[in-house]
């Protein structure tokens, strides 16, 4: 890496860049999101202009060869995920890939190795991990604050407020379980 700020590369103009990273990016001086690809230039120039991202790649290979980009985020369809990872991995890339990681033991393993081989860093975009009130739960937990904790039962819901969401498609290894689980 360079000095300043992580440089990140966004593949793909997904709705949930803004929120899961363009906006957290802002508030934090060690990353900065510079460049976005995506299939559709006209769509990629767009986004970028509505977010201020200065740079605008045609095509996702064009971002990869870009030495000015430190990092990618990976938010493209889950059954593209390893692909396009795998890819930023050899182009020297670090890649935060949204979740789930892959759509197969075969894929994830694929991504691990790939990263091991080129000496950069693949992460899973599951935030919970590093938010502070997980911290504090597993606080509570060691600390035996509330006894010893012999069963716990959770619930997670998300509506579906768009039936034809990518995320549902089988074809593109979507499900409620690949988005969430």
């Amino acid at each position: 890496m360079t000095s300043g700020p992580l440089r990140l590369g966004i593949l793909g103009a997904a709705r949930i860049a803004p929120w899961a990273l363009i906006e957290p990016a802002r508030r934090n001086l060690e990353a900065a999101v510079v460049g976005v690809a995506a299939r559709d230039p006209v769509r990629a120039a767009a986004f970028a202009a509505r977010y201020g991202i200065e740079r605008v790649y045609v095509g996702y290979e064009e971002m990869l060869r870009d030495p000015a980009i430190e990092a990618i985020y990976n938010p493209l369809p889950n059954s593209h995920h390893a692909y396009w990872t795998i890819r930023a991995l050899e182009a020297g890339k670090h890649v935060l890939c949204e979740k789930p990681l892959a759509a197969s033991l075969v894929e994830a393993e694929a991504m691990a190795e790939a990263a091991q081989r080129t000496g950069r860093t693949l992460m899973e975009a599951f935030h919970y991990r590093y938010h502070p009130l997980f911290a504090r739960m597993r606080a509570i937990l060691a600390s035996g604050e509330i006894g010893r904790v012999e069963r716990m039962e959770a619930r997670f819901c998300i509506p579906l407020l768009r039936r034809n969401d990518i995320r549902w498609r089988a074809d593109l290894a979507g499900g409620a379980l690949m988005d969430t689980g």
